[in-house]
C-alpha cells in the first residue's frame, strides 16, 4: 500500500442489524487491518451486535447518528455484555472533524441514505453508496425520488447488488444511473465447500432461510401454498430458519393452516443447514440478491425462489433451479409443482447450481468492494 487513506463507513439502515450491515462492517475492517484510518458511523439500535464491538477492537471508532432517550446508561444497559461506549449522538457532524476522503453510505433499501448524501454533498464530502434492496411496492414520493436522483448523480460511484435493483432504481429516480456497478455480499459457507448430499430415505426436505418479515420474505405466500392437502399429503418438510419481528405471527399462521410438517428451528450456521436439507425455498416479495441463495447454490442445493430481484441473474428456470414467475401462491405453488415432479434430480439440479453461482459471485466478496473503493480513491 502506497498510501493511508481516511475512510468513513456509515451504515442508515434504522431497522435491526442484518444482512444488509454485513459488507461494509468486513469491508471497514479491511480497511482497518491494511492501515487505513477508519471511523463508522450506525444508527442507535435497540440492541447492538457483537460486530460492533470487533470494529472498535480494531480501531474503528464508532459514531451514533440518531437520538435516544434517556441517560447514557440506559443506552449502556442495551450493549452486549462487558462492552461500554462512550455515547455522543453528532448526527453525521462527525464526518466533519475527520475530513474523509470518501464517505461510504450504506442503504439498507436503495434510498434511506438521502439525507446523508446530502449532508456529504453540502459540505464537499465525497462519496459512494450501497444499495442493499429495491422495492416496487414502495417508491418514493415526488421530493424523494427528485432528491434521489440528485444524490445518486452527486456519488462517485453507486453500488447495487443486483442488476434488477438498479433498473428499478431508475424508475424510481427517474432518470439514468450511470455511475452503478454491481457488488456482492459476504457468505457464511466456504467458496469450494461442497455439503453432502442428504440421503431421501426419510422424505423430501426444503429450507426456507430468511428472517420473520412476512412483508418482505413472503412466509404468508409459503404457508397458503403448504396447506394445500396435496402438499400436506406429499414426503416433504419445510423448515424455517431465523427469527424476527413476526415469529408469533408466523407461529399462528402455521396453527391456523395446521401446518404440521413446516418446523421452525431458529438460527443455526448455514453448513449444518446444508447438511440436511435437500433444497431451498424462497418467497420473497422484494430482495437484492438474497445471502441464503448465494449459499444455498454454494453448497450445491437447488433452489426454488420467486423470480424477483437479482433471483433470476444466479437462477435459470428449470435449469439450475425453479423460478416462480410472481411473489404469489399461484405461481410458486406451480414452481414447487415442477420442482416436485423433478425430485429424483435435485441433487444433480444443485450439483449444476453450484458451478452456476461460482461463475457470477466471486470467492472474496469484501476484496472485490475493497479494491473498488480504492480504485474510487
Amino acid at each position: 500500500m502506497s498510501s493511508a487513506h481516511k475512510i468513513a463507513f456509515v451504515s442508515t439502515n434504522k431497522s435491526a442489524w442484518g444482512g444488509s450491515e454485513y459488507l461494509w462492517h468486513r469491508t471497514a475492517l479491511r480497511f482497518a487491518g491494511s492501515g487505513h484510518e477508519v471511523k463508522a458511523g450506525i444508527p442507535r439500535w435497540k440492541s447492538l451486535p457483537d460486530d460492533i464491538e470487533q470494529l472498535r477492537k480494531a480501531g474503528i471508532d464508532v459514531h451514533f447518528t440518531t437520538d435516544i432517550p434517556g441517560h447514557k446508561k440506559l443506552f449502556n444497559r442495551f450493549l452486549p455484555s462487558g462492552m461500554q461506549f462512550n455515547y455522543v449522538n453528532d448526527g453525521y457532524r462527525f464526518l466533519l472533524s475527520f475530513r474523509p476522503e470518501l464517505t461510504v453510505v450504506n442503504q439498507g433499501g436503495n434510498w434511506g441514505g438521502i439525507d446523508l448524501m446530502e449532508f456529504c454533498a453540502d459540505n464537499k464530502l465525497r462519496y459512494v453508496t450501497i444499495s442493499q434492496a429495491a422495492n416496487e411496492a414502495k417508491w418514493p414520493d415526488d421530493s424523494s425520488s427528485e432528491r434521489l436522483y440528485r444524490g445518486l448523480k452527486n456519488a462517485e460511484v453507486n453500488f447495487y447488488v443486483s442488476r434488477a435493483n438498479i433498473r428499478l432504481s431508475e424508475l424510481q429516480a427517474a432518470g439514468s444511473i450511470s455511475n452503478a456497478k454491481v457488488v456482492f455480499n459476504p457468505f457464511n459457507v466456504g467458496y469450494e465447500y461442497s455439503s453432502p448430499y442428504p440421503d431421501t430415505g426419510g422424505g423430501y426436505r426444503l429450507a426456507n432461510v430468511a428472517r420473520h418479515e412476512i412483508f418482505a420474505k413472503g412466509q404468508d405466500i409459503l404457508f397458503q401454498v403448504l396447506s394445500d392437502r396435496k402438499w400436506k399429503e406429499r414426503d416433504l418438510t419445510v423448515s424455517l430458519y431465523g427469527k424476527g419481528e413476526h415469529s408469533g405471527n408466523i407461529r399462528r399462521l402455521m396453527e391456523h393452516f395446521g401446518l404440521d410438517k413446516v418446523k421452525i428451528e431458529g438460527h443455526i450456521p448455514p453448513e449444518e443447514i446444508w447438511n440436511s436439507n435437500h433444497g431451498l425455498i424462497l418467497s420473497s416479495r422484494y430482495e437484492g440478491l438474497p445471502l441464503a441463495l448465494v449459499e444455498a447454490m454454494l453448497s450445491a442445493r437447488v433452489p426454488v425462489v420467486t423470480a424477483v430481484s437479482g433471483n433470476p441473474e444466479v437462477v435459470e428456470d428449470n435449469v439450475n433451479g425453479f423460478l416462480a414467475g410472481a411473489a404469489t401462491p399461484l405461481h410458486l405453488d406451480e414452481a414447487l409443482e415442477r420442482a416436485w415432479k423433478r425430485r429424483s434430480e435435485w441433487k444433480d439440479l444443485g450439483i449444476k447450481a453450484g458451478e452456476s453461482i461460482r461463475k457470477t459471485v466471486p470467492a472474496d466478496p469484501v476484496e472485490m468492494m475493497y479494491e473498488e473503493i480504492i480504485k474510487t480513491l
